[in-house]
């Protein structure tokens, strides 16, 4: 039994101690991650605060988000490491995900009046349609009404 046991848990330390040295390796792409899912939280909770709508629930959201977001890159980072004709999955996956959480930085920054430029607002009414829902109507509307101030 503590054979078993040995074996057992040698295979696991070497295993992990693989998939956290690749980690460490590609620390940078969780760092990006990271920095545009808190900066698009702080503003988020801002904007919230202000509006007087804030909701704990909700803030936990960007949590989950980051927390998906890095699976989904330890999952295709370990698809890399294996297969090497996969190369490009981190940039295929890392560059939309950084792209609509900028965008949503600059639409919180719009919607707290950090940044007043007509043309960011219409861009980013037209683009930022990806989390369009009935909680989100009150943005959009904003975005309307920002624009023609």
């Amino acid at each position: 039994m503590k054979l078993k046991l040995f074996i057992a848990l040698s295979v696991a330390g070497g295993v992990f101690s693989d998939i956290i040295s690749l980690f460490i390796k590609e620390k940078n792409q969780f760092l990006a991650i990271f920095a545009v899912v808190a900066i698009d939280v702080i503003f988020g909770v801002i904007r919230s605060i202000k509006k007087g709508n804030f909701q704990t629930r909700k803030s936990f959201k960007g949590l989950s988000r980051f927390v998906a977001f890095c699976w989904l890159l330890a999952t295709v980072l370990l698809i890399e490491d294996a297969y090497s004709f996969a190369s490009f999955l981190s940039e295929a996956i890392l560059l939309p995900i950084l792209i609509f959480q900028l965008i949503s930085v600059l639409k919180n920054m719009s919607l707290l009046g950090l940044i007043s430029n007509e043309t960011l607002l219409k861009i980013l009414n037209k683009i930022d349609t990806h989390k369009h829902d009935e909680s989100n109507s009150e943005n959009f509307d904003d975005l309307n009404s920002l624009s023609h101030e």
